[in-house]
């Protein structure tokens, strides 16, 4: 039986809703693992995930509050949000093993900010660093020492099979120097000097970074004795830690934009002396790599979540009379006939002489007249040198 340390709370995610807007039912498919039996808990917490996955699916937010009635969760939900009642309702819920997974229909009404603005039309993209082990020796259960980059390849590959962002690898990356205080550094604002610098050469608008905290196991282990451990294999639940820190940056400021911790617990039900590797074929079968699994699914949602209604970025490369070029094309979704704004980037400094970056409006539109899959040309009104548009500004759907 899997045991974990869970507090309660109500669950609260912000948005705003358009009071303009009709309602929209979605079905979803949310999944939880169960803890010390507490069925009531995970059906409340796949619940949450599919409400997620519908408001990702409808192109919206909705400010949810949850209600239990002694201990169970409500067949149909009140979620208010600026004066309007929507309804979550359960269809189905099916357990296997302690891993719960619920289907609910949900109505959300779209929200006009987000939904129906500009910056919901394109694909944002994001880069995934590496995910550095804080204790390096608790990779040798399993043999697990490529998890530094494999993890984030595959929160890579979850993000992707979302579909709402485009996330790319670049595992190779290690941001921080200290990793039991990150995100910390040196800038008071909390930004970090080399987020902006990677997510330029990536081509990307957002960083992901993350620091694995602890995959450590619960139960005694006797490693140089292994008669003594296969026999405890057969005798107790051989639990193991899952905790990761992930942290979202804005790639044009280095602000930090979100950070939440993943923490699970599951059974490393094979022998302490296989050799597995993290993400491989045989990893996927074991219960502790189900479970990595399912917390994958839920940060690649939080991730889509998060960025869903941020405004679409993409830099100017390059000025040539009164047409630019900028870094984003058809991949993202852009057509021809498609406007931005223009904004001029500056480098100022705070009270610490430390560099930020920041984004004027010059009230300048720019028409996209050609399309290619990586990048676009547009057209300004008049000659890009007397509106003083540069290298490096950027354009800004909102």
């Amino acid at each position: 039986m899997l045991t974990r340390h869970y507090a309660f709370v109500t669950l609260l995610l912000t948005a705003f809703l358009s009071a303009t807007s009709s309602a929209e039912s979605i079905d979803a498919v949310g999944e939880a693992i169960i803890y010390n039996n507490d069925i009531a808990d995970a059906r409340y917490r796949a619940t949450q995930q599919a409400i997620k996955q519908a408001v990702l699916e409808s192109g919206s937010r909705v400010n949810v509050r949850d209600e239990l009635s002694n201990g169970k969760l409500e067949s149909s939900l009140d979620i208010r949000s600026s004066g309007y009642v929507q309804k979550a309702r359960i269809l189905s819920e099916q357990q296997n093993g302690d891993f719960l997974t619920v289907v609910a229909r949900i109505d959300v009404t779209p929200d006009s900010q987000c939904s129906t603005g500009a910056t919901s039309y394109y694909k944002k993209t994001v880069g995934v660093t590496g995910f550095e082990l804080q204790v390096p020796q608790q990779a040798r259960l399993g043999e697990l020492s490529n998890i530094a980059r494999e993890l984030p390849k595959n929160l890579a590959d979850e993000i992707n099979k979302q579909g709402y962002v485009k996330a790319l690898t670049a595992t190779n990356i290690a941001i921080y120097p200290d990793l039991i205080n990150a995100p910390s550094s040196t800038n008071v604002d909390g930004s970090l000097t080399n987020v902006t610098r990677i997510s330029e050469q990536l081509g990307v608008q957002y960083i992901i970074s993350g620091v694995i905290r602890d995959i450590g196991e619960i139960y005694l282990r006797r490693p140089n004795d292994k008669n003594a451990k296969d026999l405890l294999d057969e005798e107790i639940d051989k639990e193991r830690n899952f905790v990761v820190d992930i942290y979202i940056y804005d790639g044009f400021s280095g602000a930090l934009l979100f950070e939440h911790r993943y923490n699970e617990i599951g059974n490393w039900d094979i022998t302490d002396h296989a050799r597995v590797g993290f993400g491989s074929a045989k990893f996927w079968t074991v219960h502790y790599g189900k479970v990595v699994k399912q917390a994958l699914k839920e940060s690649a949602l939080d991730t889509s979540e998060q960025l869903r209604c941020q405004p679409f970025i993409a830099n100017i490369f390059r000025t040539e009379g009164n047409r630019i070029h900028i870094s984003a094309g058809s991949l993202a979704g852009i057509k021809p006939g498609d406007k931005f704004n223009v904004y001029r980037r500056y480098e100022v400094f705070n009270q610490l002489q430390s560099t930020q970056t920041q984004l004027n409006n010059a009230n300048i539109s720019v028409t996209i007249k050609q399309v290619q899959p990586n990048f676009s040309v547009g057209e300004l009104v008049v000659d890009s040198h007397i509106l003083n548009v540069q290298q490096q500004d950027v354009v800004i759907a909102w």
